[in-house]
């Protein structure tokens, strides 16, 4: 089979961190090529390379033999390339169809939109492939799974020839990944080129052909996914044996005492939801998308007021107005959300982990810059964050690393 893309010998250094290391991957035209690895291997990195939103410092760059000098976005579209990232990049005041056609010159002719054919045109690409969204719905009143299929459905209204898909099953339940799965098959069909990202390996072996794995910046290992075994896949990504990852004890309760009880907490969007977590235990609140889990954790996290019910934190009734008090009495939320709800995506990675808990590297109102960078630079080796530094923009790390 000819290969449609050859990226050979790629390398890419932020500040001192050697991002990549003479990658090089090769992919067929009209296979689905799945690309693991840990997080900060360096498949985004790799990935914002061949979409021209960053440049390379060394390698070449080859589709269908023919060598890009200069791959910008611009370049990338023009030759067909798109990628559906794991967060859907929309303008939720606008509707479907508008999102779908927004920056397509080719749809609006002398300046002027013919609002009738968009509309119109938008409905067929979505009926084409089953997504279940109407293109005169505004953005803003879809869920994040549907909002995931919106910026589906404007990537393929370009008709790319290849398609990157990083993390797209992060915000979809089982059943909104049977969609997704449909989709991909009908772009198989039609002999759209697929680049494949997940961390659920079950995703990478029902779709691949081949799966490559990156590792710590370099390309270590391209398989075919025929007999492959998951745990070989698995050390492939690590560098070392499945069994080494895991602690038998997991999660088992120090105490029967219980350090947080819900008793029939009713908000506007939860209604009479009751559990309780003793001192030590891990509880899994399972779901499908819509049916209350987020909703869940935003009540106990003082992020939605409770109307009714009880919540004890070790035996003690409380009542959290905001999230501050909830963090006060030692609980905390890591949200579905993390450009959203979590971080400050234009300011340093210092100042960011700092926001939870100013007043411990603060005197009088005034932050102490040794305190503050120690504490920090600690928590990012502990927590192996690849970075430039401290001081990098949290827009410019990887996912994972986000």
């Amino acid at each position: 089979m000819q290969a449609m893309l050859e990226m050979r010998d790629i390398n890419k250094s932020f500040g001192v961190v050697h991002a990549l290391k003479d990658v090089t991957l090769e992919v067929r035209e009209g296979e689905t090529m799945a690309l693991v690895g840990e997080n900060g291997a360096g498949k985004s990195t790799l990935m914002k390379i061949l979409t021209g939103a960053y440049q390379r410092d060394t390698g070449r760059i080859l589709l269908g033999g023919k060598e890009i000098k200069k791959n910008t976005t611009g370049t990338a579209k023009k030759h067909g390339i798109a990628q559906v990232y794991q967060q859907a990049e929309l303008v939720e005041e606008l509707t479907v169809a508008e999102n779908i056609c927004l920056g397509e010159k080719a749809h609006a002719p002398r300046g002027l939109v013919p609002w009738k054919q968009m509309y119109q045109a938008a409905d067929e690409l979505l009926a084409h492939y089953q997504i279940p969204i109407q293109a005169v719905t505004p953005v803003k009143e879809l869920s994040s799974a549907m909002k995931q299929f919106a910026a589906i459905a404007k990537v393929l209204f370009r008709k790319p020839k290849l398609i990157i898909f990083d993390e797209p099953t992060a915000v979809l339940s089982d059943s909104e990944v049977t969609i997704l799965f449909r989709i991909i098959e009908s772009l198989k069909k039609e002999h759209v080129t697929i680049i494949y990202i997940s961390h659920r390996l079950e995703e990478v072996f029902q779709l691949s052909d081949r799966i490559s794995v990156m590792r710590d910046g370099q390309l270590v290992a391209v398989l075919e996914n025929q007999e492959l075994k998951k745990d070989d896949l698995i050390a492939h990504m690590l560098g070392k044996n499945l069994g080494a990852m895991y602690c038998e004890d997991k999660g088992k309760p120090i105490s029967e005492t219980p350090v947080l009880e819900l008793i029939d907490v009713t908000t506007d969007k939860i209604h009479k939801v009751s559990f309780s977590l003793k001192e030590g235990e891990i509880l899994g609140l399972a779901g499908l998308v819509g049916s209350g889990r987020t909703e869940t954790a935003m009540a106990v996290f003082g992020a939605d007021r409770i109307r009714s019910g009880k919540m004890k934190v070790r035996g003690k009734e409380v009542k959290f107005r905001y999230p501050a008090d909830a963090a006060r009495a030692g609980i905390f939320l890591a949200p579905e959300d993390r450009k959203g709800q979590a971080m400050v995506l234009c300011r340093p990675i210092r100042e960011n982990i700092s926001l939870s808990r100013l007043k411990s590297i603060a005197s009088h109102g005034i932050c102490d810059k040794k305190k503050e960078y120690t504490r920090v630079q600690k928590l990012c080796e502990d927590l192996k964050v690849r970075m430039a530094s401290i001081e990098s923009p949290v827009q410019e790390l990887s996912g994972g690393n986000q």
